[in-house]
Order: structure tokens, then C-alpha cells, then sequence
């Protein structure tokens, strides 16, 4: 029963790193830059994406939970 909740365990730490890291690699923000207009020049629109702060380390902790359920796999496939 014990090693039954340990490999739910180790499973779900695989999958709450594949989930943050992927929701957070698509949830990018965008920004529309809009061009000014003057008689003698005119700057072009431009579109930007970024990452902001708050996604950038839910990112970083999706990866190292993504590690750390290979690595937990790893090592008790190496053991068999």
C-alpha cells in the first residue's frame, strides 16, 4: 500500500511539472504597439511578446519538477 502512494506520488510530481511548464510556456502576454503619424515620418506598428515575472518562475518550477519525477523514475527503474 505504502509503494502504491509513492509511485501516484512520483507520477503526479511529473505531471504538476508537465502542466506549469506548459501552461506557462503558451500563457505569453502581447502587446500591440500602434504607429504615430507625423508630416514627415511615421514609425511602424509593432506587435511584442513577453514573459512576465510570475511565469517566468512557475516555468523554472515546471522544469525542475520535471526533473526530479525523470529522476525518481530513473532511479527506481535502475533498481529492478
Amino acid at each position: 500500500m505504502r509503494k502504491f502512494f509513492k509511485d501516484i506520488w512520483e507520477n503526479f510530481i511529473l505531471l504538476l511539472g508537465t502542466g506549469l511548464f506548459t501552461y506557462n510556456l503558451l500563457n505569453f502576454k502581447y502587446y500591440h504597439y500602434s504607429s504615430i503619424k507625423f508630416k514627415q515620418f511615421s514609425t511602424p506598428a509593432s506587435d511584442h511578446c513577453y514573459y512576465d515575472s510570475t511565469g517566468l518562475i512557475l516555468l523554472t518550477i515546471g522544469a525542475i519538477f520535471i526533473v526530479i519525477g525523470l529522476l525518481k523514475l530513473r532511479t527506481k527503474k535502475d533498481k529492478k
